[in-house]
């Protein structure tokens, strides 16, 4: 009996070590059985949490009570305008609304399934299909040679397009498409919601094979090139909305700051993929904040920190140069790394009852700190995760929270991979599954 306790005990410790980080043992957490499924998407009323889960069930979800109700089945997409209207897409293409007492009316209709409903800053709804961009009644195409209809060697070969890996409407009006392609890079494309037209190449360069002196004499030709698109000021070189941003086909979020700057997380290029031979494990830190600032109307200049996750044990393994370690001590690098768990940078978002903005990595949420483009981070909590994915043993390779929003200065929700939608109110977590 004693060694079947022991044993017990061993399995029990194992699980909770592969499921959860050790450290939150102390945070009072609870799991709520709804349709013991995982999610897709939520937005947020109130005490309400509004959810498509992995089978596309939209569900209403009583914070307080814990309780759900279904709403409506085979749906798509969800969003909420700035009065907390919520709009709703089916795979058959219907649009519909819901009051608050949960009575649905249907108000448009596409020809094509829908992956997203995106709101603009005037409250428009725009629907991205697997036919379109159908904004204000009209259907909007992009060119068939394009990312929009695949990906890798499958490129341009669809007949329908395919969903982004991330997708945004920015308060200028230009809708982005993000698609990654792992190793072969990926790439962002626009459409701009004012001038009803695409933007296929978001950066400014010179592919004529000419050999330029220096990197001054390329820009003055590429100055010459984009003169419309490239301003020289005193200070600083802008470029005109969105061209040369650092948005990257690799993004995790976008939130803007009380002040209007534009914040992008960006994560999975793997540049900073580093060995870790001890254990025969690839071990990275992963991750860039952009920060986009306005300087003239319709100008812009961005910066960015690469170095965001990264402590300071980190950096004193692995000083890096352009092609390698100036640290050659192996063997302290791999033993720092063993202290150092895979940490991928996540999404951002914006909290507007403390004018604060906050990230995910792997290791929790954080608040971000910065002045000009000096970012540091402050640990807000790190909740225990389950990691559960195929080819996945030891350690997470894939993010477990990939949106979040706060419903007060410290209540927020947050969807996961495993754990279905967590609450958290400073004290104690929910899961809702």
């Amino acid at each position: 009996m004693k060694l079947y306790l022991k044993h017990l005990i061993l399995f029990l410790s194992f699980l909770w070590i592969t499921q959860g980080n050790s450290q939150n043992d102390s945070i009072p957490t609870n799991q709520i059985e709804l349709l013991n499924s995982e999610y897709k998407d939520f937005i947020t009323v109130n005490n309400t949490i509004y959810a498509i889960s992995q089978n596309s069930v939209l569900v209403a979800i009583d914070l307080k009570e814990d309780k759900h109700t279904i709403i409506k089945k085979d749906i798509n997409a969800i969003a909420k305008k700035s009065n907390n209207d919520i709009l709703f897409g089916s795979k058959e293409g219907e649009i519909f609304t819901i009051n608050k007492k949960q009575k649905i009316k249907k108000i448009d209709e596409v020809d094509a399934e829908i992956f997203s409903i995106l709101i603009n800053p005037k409250d428009e709804y725009v629907i991205f299909s697997s036919k379109s961009i159908y904004y204000n009644g009209k259907d909007y195409i992009p060119k068939k040679e394009t990312i929009f209809y695949g990906k890798l060697r499958a490129k341009y070969t669809g007949n329908q397009l395919i969903e982004p890996d991330y997708i945004y409407l920015d308060k200028m009006n230009f809708v982005w498409f993000a698609y990654n392609e792992g190793e072969w890079g990926g790439n962002v494309c626009f459409f701009d919601l004012n001038k009803k037209e695409f933007i296929y190449d978001k950066w400014l360069r010179l592919d004529d094979d000419v050999k330029y002196l220096d990197k001054n004499d390329y820009f003055e030709k590429l100055y010459k090139k984009f003169p419309e698109l490239i301003k020289v000021t005193e200070k600083d070189t802008v470029y005109k909305y969105p061209y040369n941003s650092s948005i990257s086909s690799v993004t995790k979020g976008v939130a803007y700051n009380y002040t209007g700057d534009l914040f992008i997380t960006s994560s999975g290029g793997g540049h900073t993929m580093l060995y870790a031979t001890k254990n025969n494990f690839h071990y990275y830190v992963d991750g860039t904040i952009v920060k986009i600032l306005k300087e003239e109307k319709d100008y812009y200049k961005s910066c960015f920190d690469q170095e965001i996750l990264e402590d300071e044990k980190y950096k004193i393994a692995f000083e890096r140069n352009f092609m390698g370690f100036k640290n050659k001590d192996r063997e302290l690098r791999e033993n720092i790394l063993t202290e150092n768990e895979i940490n991928k940078l996540g999404p951002i978002t914006f909290n507007q009852f403390d004018n604060k903005l906050y990230f995910f990595s792997t290791k929790g949420f954080y608040i971000l700190d910065n002045l000009d483009c000096t970012f540091s981070k402050k640990l807000f909590f790190s909740p225990p995760l389950t990691c559960k994915s195929q080819y996945e043993r030891d350690y997470c390779l894939h993010l477990n929270v990939v949106k979040f929003e706060f419903i007060s200065e410290k209540e927020i929700i947050y969807l996961t991979k495993n754990n279905g939608i967590g609450y958290y109110n400073g004290e104690r977590i929910k899961y809702f599954r």
